[in-house]
């Protein structure tokens, strides 16, 4: 990974900065993003200290917002050029009552969708600079737990419960991943699904968020508490730098090939899933530089 620029996004805490110490650690020259200015600053000292003084950069963004997206992109497009990795690692289970965005999404989607469609396709200029250009989209074996048209309900407003407007989201993400692979000859995309890790994002999770486990949720909270996000950064970090990850694609539990649904290697599905996301993100606002964090 040396020489190589990554952006992994919210990379302050959880997986994204375990993911984005251990490539810094390989050698590769890391951006992360955060919402807190404070926790961003901290990160970067310390995966730049576990990493030998590798060069680190910080760029505050509300990835929830296509706005920030766009931004971000650009911002990162004029810094460095060429881009090497993009990991969008950004993303989660909302809270226990719908909420929207400042843009009027709803939010689940718009951190689990649309902000990786408006980011990734901004970039790909900078990523076809690189040789061998690779995204790496962190997804969740929770698609599997929308069962409906993925193309219905998209705001969450007829019956919202937080863990199925995740696997709503976590699903139109994948569609995209993969469109966006068949679409991109020349660029490696794939999706992983890193496993549970005690995160931030995990202990921000309550009872209401996921009802089904209400009745379980003492052990839910054991066994999430004692899962490590080091061990689940490895798919991640594999797909990001691995030269055997030569491929694209793919869906990964971990660092394992998993096949999909009938329903998700469809390709009309898939491509449906990109119109929408272009037409979303197309219908969002522009940035403004013009006040932005740099």
């Amino acid at each position: 990974m040396h020489g190589k620029t990554v952006l992994v996004t919210g990379a302050t805490a959880g997986i994204g900065f375990h993911i984005a110490r251990m490539l810094a650690a390989q050698g590769a020259k890391l951006i992360i993003t955060g919402r807190d200015t404070d926790r961003g600053r901290a990160a970067v000292e310390t995966i730049s200290i576990c990493a030998g003084n590798a060069p680190v950069d910080f760029f505050p963004a509300d990835l929830s917002l296509i706005s920030e997206n766009l931004r971000l992109a650009s911002e990162v497009a004029k810094r460095v050029g060429r881009l090497d990795v993009l990991v969008n690692n950004v993303g989660g289970c909302g809270p226990g009552s719908r909420m929207e965005t400042a843009e009027g999404n709803e939010t689940t989607l718009a951190l689990n969708f649309l902000g990786p469609f408006a980011l990734t396709t901004r970039l790909l200029p900078a990523l076809k600079r690189s040789p061998q250009p690779r995204v790496v989209d962190i997804s969740s074996s929770a698609f599997q737990m929308w069962k409906r048209d993925p193309f219905e309900d998209l705001d969450a407003k007829t019956h919202y419960v937080a863990i199925q407007a995740c696997a709503h989201a976590k699903l139109l993400g994948l569609l995209f991943t993969l469109a966006l692979a068949r679409r991109e000859k020349g660029v490696l995309v794939n999706a992983v699904n890193p496993g549970m890790a005690w995160t931030p994002g995990t202990e921000a999770l309550t009872r209401e968020a996921v009802p089904a486990w209400r009745f379980i949720w003492p052990f839910v909270r054991w066994f999430q508490r004692r899962s490590s996000p080091e061990t689940a950064v490895r798919g991640p970090v594999f797909l990001a730098s691995a030269p055997e990850a030569s491929f694209s694609g793919r869906y990964l539990a971990g660092v394992k090939a998993e096949s999909l649904p009938a329903r998700v290697r469809d390709l009309a599905t898939q491509d449906r899933a990109w119109e929408l996301g272009a037409k979303l993100v197309e219908r969002g606002p522009e940035p403004s530089l013009q006040g932005a964090p740099s």
